[in-house]
């Protein structure tokens, strides 16, 4: 198992590691293939990204301001910026659990981030307001805790890849509650006409046994309604559009260059569309200027035009952030300007801000191994 998980971490592979070896080659094998987005990342988060797909922040006021928030897994820390003032107004949150976490992803809501720390059991609650984790939410052992989304301003869901569950915690009481099977490999969420998807990657001793999922919740009775079976394997991250479609990055097998993606309606639980030519193991997925924008560490960022449903950019032509045919991740912000992470994950990284022909036009200073990044409007 070391020397696969050696070979996945040579290959910056995305796959997340559960093992009982030193705590040290533990999280940096885990942090370093944090990019298939078993999280994730999955969300990345992660993924959400794991997690765009979390209900919206409320609209943009006077006394509102934006901020991005960055997950830096190798310090377990989150790099707070204002997005009109990057450069001037930057905080560092330190997470607080002594090395001993693997964070990879995050969701937001109401000024408050909830980061699922992964090979730790257990996600902590942070005002993004004041720079400070609130709370530590104990998540059942072997979790995984990867993945996360709000259903209200106090509620959230937590994915546990490690059991094959999702967790109800409340974040103003700090607490876990109900734990509800789902499928047997959870690792993020996306949310459309009212009901919440589990992203189900299938897998075991982290290699596909079959396509992925989308397994329904009804967030009000946490009850499965229903499922959607995806032609893709390895499911990592999703985002639901304004015409009532879901999109679903399949990462795929690990050096088969398999990525795809997935088009679902969720309202008849049916895939309607699958896309392959997604190159190897594609890690975030993101809405920005009408395409889908997809990360790889293996090829940097490349798009996909989900009207004319053909590639933008693709894998052959990708865009090369920064220089580097790699990237750790996407986010966009309200003014729709696409952000990408930097991969570095042995000194301080970087977010880039990227224009719309893909130049970069804004270099943000973030902390080591940026695994995902999410935006937010806060007080002040």
């Amino acid at each position: 198992m070391r020397d696969f998980r050696s070979q996945r971490l040579n290959t910056h592979t995305r796959t997340l590691e559960y093992s009982t070896v030193t705590r040290s080659i533990r999280r940096t094998l885990w942090l370093s293939s944090i990019f298939t987005w078993i999280v994730v990342l999955a969300t990345a988060l992660a993924l959400a990204a794991c997690d765009a797909s979390s209900p919206t922040d409320p609209p943009p006021s006077e006394d509102l301001r934006e901020v991005g928030v960055v997950v830096n897994s190798v310090e377990e820390t989150l790099t707070i910026f204002d997005v009109d003032h990057p450069l001037d107004d930057r905080r560092t949150v330190e997470l607080q659990l002594g090395g001993d976490g693997s964070p990879v992803g995050l969701s937001i809501r109401a000024g408050v981030a909830l980061v699922p720390m992964g090979v730790f059991p257990a996600a902590q609650v942070v005002d993004l307001e004041t720079a400070q984790v609130t709370r530590t939410i104990a998540l059942p052992e072997g979790s995984g805790a990867t993945g996360s989304i709000f259903l209200t301003d106090s509620t959230a869901l937590v994915a546990n890849p490690g059991r094959g569950t999702v967790s109800h915690v409340n974040v103003r009481e700090g607490a876990a509650q109900q734990e509800v099977e789902v499928g047997l490999y959870p690792q993020g969420f996306v949310e459309a006409g009212g009901t919440v998807f589990v992203i189900d990657a299938q897998l075991e001793q982290f290699q596909p046994v079959g396509p992925g999922r989308l397994v329904a919740l009804d967030p009000g009775t946490l009850e499965v309604t229903g499922e959607v079976m995806l032609s893709g394997e390895n499911p990592s991250s999703a985002v639901a559009t304004d015409d009532g479609r879901i999109f679903v990055l399949n990462g795929g097998r690990w050096g088969a260059g398999n990525g795809s993606l997935s088009v679902v309606d969720p309202a008849q639980f049916e895939e309607t569309g699958h896309h392959a030519g997604f190159g190897d193991l594609p890690g975030s997925l993101t809405l920005a200027s009408g395409l889908l924008h997809v990360s790889s560490w293996s090829f940097g960022v490349i798009a996909w035009d989900p009207v004319a449903q053909s590639f933008h950019r693709g894998p052959d032509n990708p865009v090369e952030p920064g220089g580097m045919p790699s990237t750790a991740g996407l986010g966009v912000d309200s003014e729709d300007r696409l952000h990408a992470l930097f991969p570095n994950c042995e000194s301080p990284s970087r977010v880039l801000r990227l224009d719309e022909g893909y130049e970069v036009e804004e270099e943000i200073p973030v902390g080591i191994c940026p695994a995902a990044l999410s935006f937010a409007m806060v007080e002040g």
